[in-house]
């Protein structure tokens, strides 16, 4: 079948069956092929026109919609955002009521710490959930929840202070109570509350409580810590007596208050916070004031070294004890007490010297010994220092040791070496313990104050006798002073003290006996010659010469002996005992005497003994009997 339209060309069959076209035909088949094709060029110009107007159609079309799609777009993400904030709006909402709820619970104020803390919770769980909100309501609920949650923590902090005020009285200046514990009940309260703080507010707890237990404690002891300061120093002789002082006082309230407070911090704060910094903070005033204290006691006893020093020795002794209870009470203690007596200490010390200087200037301003022997006051005042001395054995030790002894206190005067028999004061040795460098010390004094006197006496005196019984005198009455000390004569048998008091005795004695001695010299065994023809015959075996030596023997020893014995008689003796001791010592001519009698009473060197022999043996005795 042929096409609608297409040009059929005729063509001829060959025989063999093939075809054949004519020219004829060939020409009108190209001319209307031509005009098919013209054809077809105006019809596909037709549609590309109709495909041009079409696409500025679409292009049109589009524009119209796009705004269309826009906004369709815009109205749906508004309508997410609503419902987001409308479902933001339920969470504040929700979250404001659980502030509604919460706060007239807190803003009255009678809440148990726990319901605080439970409160508390609430709140910041729902400020955490509000975080991130873009809602100005969240964050107006928020800055309110954290409002509330501020309020509840001043609720809390209030009652805490209330609760350490109601422990912590500050009492009048005239009613002074020591420092106290506080009751279980409310250290169970204060100990919930620090918990509390520690969740809320750290920095509350323990400044709270350092400004209120500090001041407490500041309080009670500022008041006896003043009167330890201004009261007036007892005194009996003119020497501080141990013991006496308020300080004592002022010391014991102190250690009380140190172990207190550590053990109520530690029951309080257990192991919530710094325990010693807590401790620190609550008792930094009472360190100063303490330093201030002694400080200002320091400056009273320098002003009086000479007496006042041992109130120094009884304070730093007072400290020394109260740093060894607080060390067996306490864990560790918030200051050193001892550190706080360094310059007191040093003062101390300063006084060993000064009594060897005060002692070397008294004697020397001494117009004079006194005549009938007696002890100057300086000698008196030296014993009461020694006896008192004596009661600070173990601080005075702990003072002498360090300054490498006893070097570092002895004068060694320039003519200690001639008319001391001491030795070694002046050698300095590091291993003194105890109450042996005590010893030593008072030792020092006795040597300053009886070389002195030698030094005085021999300036007031020609003859060395005198000079003996100066220092007899003194000597006297310093053992007498030792023995009824039992303190002092144990420090003294502790060391050399005794050893040096005696040496320090036989040379006085020595000084005293001088006269004596060449009296007993008088009576020394002299050498008789016997020849042999004299033996032989019978007759006497003393030539003339040694009868003359005995006669002269006699002779000095009777003149001697009653110039002695009458100027012992002469001696005015303030001190019985004195008169006494130096009568036992000048009787050791007695035995002496008396074997010189028995020997020469025959009458061997003379028909006359009754003219050199003056004094029967019992005769001599009663004679130096009657010297006492």
């Amino acid at each position: 079948m042929s096409r609608p339209g297409m040009i059929r060309t005729p063509t001829n069959t060959l025989p063999n069956g093939a075809s054949s076209v004519s020219p004829l035909a060939t020409l009108a088949s190209t001319a209307a092929l031509e005009q098919a094709l013209k054809k077809a060029d105006i019809l596909a110009q037709h549609i590309a026109g109709s495909l041009a107007r079409l696409g500025g159609a679409s292009t049109t079309i589009e524009n119209a919609i796009k705004p269309i799609s826009g906004s369709t777009q815009t109205y749906t993400n508004i309508s997410k955002n609503v419902e987001a904030t409308v479902s933001e709006l339920e969470v504040v909402r929700s979250y404001q009521a659980v502030f509604e709820e919460e706060e007239p619970r807190i803003r009255r104020g009678n809440l148990e710490v726990v319901e605080y803390s439970q409160s508390i919770s609430r709140l910041k769980a729902a400020i955490k959930s509000l975080e991130g909100s873009p809602l100005k309501s969240s964050q107006q609920v928020t800055l309110r929840m954290n409002q509330l949650i501020n309020t509840a923590v001043s609720n809390v902090r209030d009652r805490y202070r209330k609760a350490l005020i109601g422990v912590s009285p500050i009492a009048d200046e005239n009613n002074v109570e020591f420092v106290t514990e506080i009751p279980e009940e409310t250290i169970k309260d204060l100990s919930i509350m620090v918990d509390f703080f520690m969740v809320t507010d750290a920095s509350a707890g323990v400044p709270i409580y350092a400004d209120i237990r500090g001041k407490y404690i500041m309080h009670n002891l500022s008041v006896l810590s003043e009167t330890a300061i201004k009261t007036e120093i007892k005194r009996v002789n003119g020497f501080y007596r141990k013991g006496t002082s308020s300080f004592k006082l002022y010391m014991d309230a102190l250690l009380r208050a140190m172990v207190t407070e550590e053990k109520m911090v530690r029951k309080i704060f257990k192991a919530k916070a710094d325990i010693q910094g807590v401790l620190t903070a609550t008792l930094k005033d009472l360190e100063k004031s303490f330093q201030a204290a002694v400080q200002a006691i320091n400056i009273v006893i320098r002003k009086n070294l000479i007496t006042d020093c041992f109130y120094a020795f009884d304070v730093i002794e007072q400290i020394h004890a109260a740093s060894g209870e607080l060390l067996l009470a306490t864990e560790n203690p918030v200051f050193n007490l001892e550190s706080c007596s360094k310059e007191l200490r040093k003062t101390a010390q300063d006084s060993f010297q000064e009594i060897l200087r005060h002692i070397e200037a008294v004697v020397s301003g001494l117009p004079g010994l006194p005549i009938d022997f007696a002890v100057p006051d300086i000698t008196k005042q030296v014993m009461g220092w020694i006896t008192r001395l004596a009661d600070y054995d173990t601080t005075l030790a702990s003072l002498l040791i360090p300054l490498g002894a006893p070097a570092a206190w002895s004068l060694r005067l320039s003519y200690q070496s001639t008319f001391s028999t001491a030795t070694g004061s002046g050698t300095p040795n590091s291993s003194y313990m105890g109450t042996e460098i005590l010893s030593l010390f008072i030792s020092e004094i006795f040597d300053d104050l009886l070389v002195n006197i030698e030094a005085k006496a021999r300036a007031q005196y020609k003859k060395v006798t005198r000079v003996g019984l100066q220092i007899i005198a003194n000597l006297l009455y310093v053992e007498r002073a030792v023995r009824s000390s039992p303190e002092v004569s144990a420090v003294l048998a502790s060391g050399t003290g005794i050893d040096r008091l005696d040496k320090i005795r036989k040379r006085a004695l020595n000084m005293f006996l001088d006269g004596w001695k060449v009296c007993a010299s008088y009576l020394m065994d002299v050498t008789i010659v016997r020849s042999a023809s004299t033996a032989s015959v019978g007759k006497g075996i003393m030539s003339s010469k040694d009868r003359e030596v005995i006669k002269e023997k006699f002779r000095n020893f009777n003149t001697a002996f009653e110039e002695l014995v009458a100027k012992f008689k002469e001696y005015n003796f303030a001190d019985t005992e004195l008169r006494a001791y130096l009568a036992k010592e000048v009787a050791f001519v007695s035995p002496l005497y008396q074997r010189f009698y028995e020997k020469h009473k025959s009458g061997e060197f003379s028909k006359h003994t009754e003219k050199y022999i003056k004094y029967s043996k019992s005769q001599l005795d009663q004679l130096l009997a009657s010297l006492t």
